[in-house]
């Protein structure tokens, strides 16, 4: 089953176009890295799919759903976490995670297991602007995977948080991949995306240049993978 389906996606910036006319499907239960340099698109594709940005032309598909036709449906079933995700500034954790679970009508018991889950005990009566950057990032973790979304976006995941908490984000998305959840996660860590994701898609110029396993990638590049990924593709290396 194919959970995203993208087809000659256009978005232009003005005369600069970002993205040219790209084309990719995703499948239930795939873990998905994207990568590029800054300014290939990279997050406007990722905020297209995920429903916060408009585009010019072509078709987007999201777990069956037509964007932007069918924009409401398709919100209602994903999990977001964004590199700078906001928060009411003075709601305690305890009060934010209940508020949000009311959104989706989520038991006290879901609630418990993803304070159990993400580690958030210690910091559940403080409030969100006195959290630190890696406690922010751990909090909005939980709340992407709290009402059990089928398909999740990532940007820049691990971006702030500590081993530890890095290890339970990674812990979680092998979960959800057992249960034939999918993740898409905007990353710089070629290391991540070679031990947990499926396949990588690389971006360049507002073109997709690769869109293979970290396998296929590393029988084409050589010994050298971690090193030549940037340079092969978005370098310009032939």
């Amino acid at each position: 089953m194919k959970n995203i389906k993208v087809d000659n996606l256009h978005k232009s910036y003005g005369k600069k176009e970002v993205l040219k006319g790209i084309s990719f499907s995703i499948n239930e239960g795939e873990v998905v890295g994207i990568v590029g340099p800054n300014g290939t698109g990279k997050t406007t594709l990722l905020e297209i799919l995920m429903t916060l940005r408009k585009f010019d032309s072509g078709t987007v598909e999201v777990l069956g759903f037509q964007i932007p036709e069918e924009i409401d449906d398709v919100r209602a079933i994903i999990g977001i976490i964004l590199q700078e995700g906001g928060m009411y500034a003075y709601i305690k954790l305890k009060e934010a995670l209940d508020l949000f679970g009311s959104f989706y009508n989520i038991k006290r018991s879901k609630i418990d297991e993803l304070i159990s889950e993400f580690e958030l005990e210690p910091s559940l009566n403080t409030k969100f602007n006195k959290l630190s950057g890696g406690w922010r990032q751990r909090f909005l973790l939980a709340i992407a995977f709290l009402h059990d979304p089928e398909l999740v976006f990532l940007d820049e995941p691990t971006t702030g948080l500590d081993p530890k908490a890095t290890q339970i984000l990674w812990n979680k998305i092998l979960k959800g991949k057992e249960s034939k959840k999918t993740i898409i996660l905007s990353t710089h860590s070629m290391e991540e995306i070679d031990k947990y994701c499926d396949r990588v898609i690389i971006l360049k110029d507002g073109k997709i240049v690769a869109n293979d396993s970290p396998t296929v990638l590393k029988e084409k590049l050589g010994k050298q993978y971690f090193d030549r990924v940037y340079f092969h593709y978005i370098e310009g290396e032939k």
